[in-house]
């Protein structure tokens, strides 16, 4: 495999590829290209599957569950993997029919009740990022199958909110809130059955102990802060001067993520985990 590395511009190329295409309804193109904003995200996912796939020339074979638009397998199509994406829920059938012309293997899946849609031992990646916070069922059985379909020496990425973080901290300290935004939560979502938002965020310790109990070997868990760069991308790219002011809160925050991160202090927004296959699949 020819080696590529991600970057701002060629996932901001994956995005306008995926928002523009006609089958995308109008009212989801924005949202898909405003994800930018946290783009280092899916660029931190990739390039830690470049640098850790095997030796010997072989592309890295991926599953992204909870994909969404795809954008992450997409783009990992693109730097020579085999991709694979499951989601579920409204807009799933038009999305698997855009990722899968562009070499996604996307499939409806609905984690909460159906096994993952592929034989044991077939990744070398699972990528869970984003998802765990958004379920309203215990992750087990999810991570089980993530399990199942890695290959021995596989590994899974998970990616989630940190309960913990400093800024969950602060408000709690002044008599905020660190669930969603209640008017939202309340108002704009009173009609739905099954709340789309966050139903749980994870400590460190709580996702340590998730993907330990799933019979994982833990390599890494630690928190960090939302990259600075993409965010500043995105506004250079997409907003006026008149329009940045709005997104100054987010600016602060991730250049005060920088100070966390120069101090080691589990303070960050995020939780970054990621576990290692070492059986043989059977749980």
């Amino acid at each position: 495999m020819q080696e590529k590395r991600p970057t701002l511009d060629g996932l901001e190329q994956v995005l306008e590829l995926i928002a523009s295409d006609p089958r995308i309804p109008p009212n989801f193109s924005g949202w898909i290209r405003a994800s930018l904003r946290s783009g280092g995200g899916k660029n931190r996912v990739l390039r830690y599957i470049l640098d850790h796939a095997r030796s010997g020339g072989a592309s890295p074979r991926i599953l992204d569950v909870g994909a969404q638009f795809a954008s992450l397998a997409v783009y990992a199509v693109k730097l020579g993997c085999h991709a694979a994406a499951v989601d579920y829920g409204p807009a799933a059938k038009t999305f698997q029919k855009v990722a899968t012309d562009h070499g996604v293997d996307y499939k409806e899946c609905d984690v909460g009740a159906e096994a993952l849609p592929y034989p044991d031992n077939q990744f070398d990646f699972v990528t869970y990022t984003d998802v765990m916070e958004h379920h309203s069922f215990s992750p087990k059985r999810v991570l089980q199958e993530i399990y199942r379909v890695l290959i021995p020496g596989g590994r899974v990425i998970v990616v989630t909110p940190n309960h913990a973080s400093i800024y969950n901290r602060l408000k709690l300290l002044f008599g905020g809130s660190v669930n969603d935004d209640f008017d939202y939560f309340f108002d704009t979502c009173a009609d739905e059955r099954i709340y789309e938002g966050h139903h749980r965020e994870y400590t460190r310790g709580e996702l340590r102990a998730a993907l330990g109990r799933a019979q994982f070997q833990v390599l890494e868990c630690r928190t960090f802060e939302q990259d600075l760069i993409p965010l500043l991308h995105y506004l250079r790219r997409h907003r006026t001067r008149g329009e940045i002011f709005p997104e100054s809160r987010d600016l602060l925050l991730c250049a005060l993520g920088e100070i966390w991160a120069l101090l080691h202090l589990p303070l960050g927004r995020w939780i970054w985990a990621v576990g290692e296959k070492t059986g043989d699949g059977k749980t």
